[in-house]
């Protein structure tokens, strides 16, 4: 009977243990594809100049082989303000500038050609995941007490002339 008592109590106890860890497994987010959503949220609510965007795509430039470019990827097609978002590599090249949202996940993969594109005054929404020191990037998504939170150069906006939206700008950290 003791048998039965210490096996029915081990059970009880590893079915407890096997539901708090598959609960938590099934709570957890993937960030990359959270920063992808918090990344199509912003082109929701940003406004480029006339003649500035393609007649039917938005063209995000982003690096396809990360996670975060791979998760950018998975919305290819949905609908951004009458636009399709289309994902599409990172400038190789001087001239290259089909982008219309850059998506910058650390220096190191900036090459002359980014970094020509991003100092430019084209209204592309620059979007970084770092602080890029010269305050070229328009959003910097963060982590932060693991929460995601992001941060608004308004005045980026502005020399870029994209007007972002107000709703986006009262739920940013700070608007610099």
């Amino acid at each position: 009977m003791s048998f039965a008592r210490t096996f029915f109590y081990a059970s009880a106890c590893t079915f407890v243990i096997w539901v708090l860890i598959a609960g938590s497994v099934h709570a957890q987010v993937d960030e990359s594809a959270l920063k992808a959503a918090y990344i199509f949220n912003f082109t929701q609510f940003t406004t480029w100049p006339v003649g500035s965007l393609s007649d039917t795509t938005l063209f995000v430039c982003a690096n396809r082989d990360s996670d975060l470019g791979t998760a950018l990827s998975k919305l290819d097609g949905r609908p951004v303000g009458g636009h399709a978002w289309s994902v599409i590599p990172m400038p190789s090249r001087s001239g290259q500038d089909r982008c219309n949202v850059i998506v910058l996940e650390g220096e190191e993969q900036m090459s002359h050609a980014v970094k020509d594109v991003v100092s430019s005054d084209q209204p592309i929404l620059v979007i970084s995941n770092f602080d890029t020191g010269d305050h070229t990037a328009v959003i910097r998504l963060f982590t932060e007490e693991n929460h995601l939170r992001f941060d608004i150069e308004n005045q980026q906006a502005l020399r870029r002339h994209l007007s972002l939206s107000s709703k986006l700008l009262r739920l940013a950290r700070n608007v610099l």
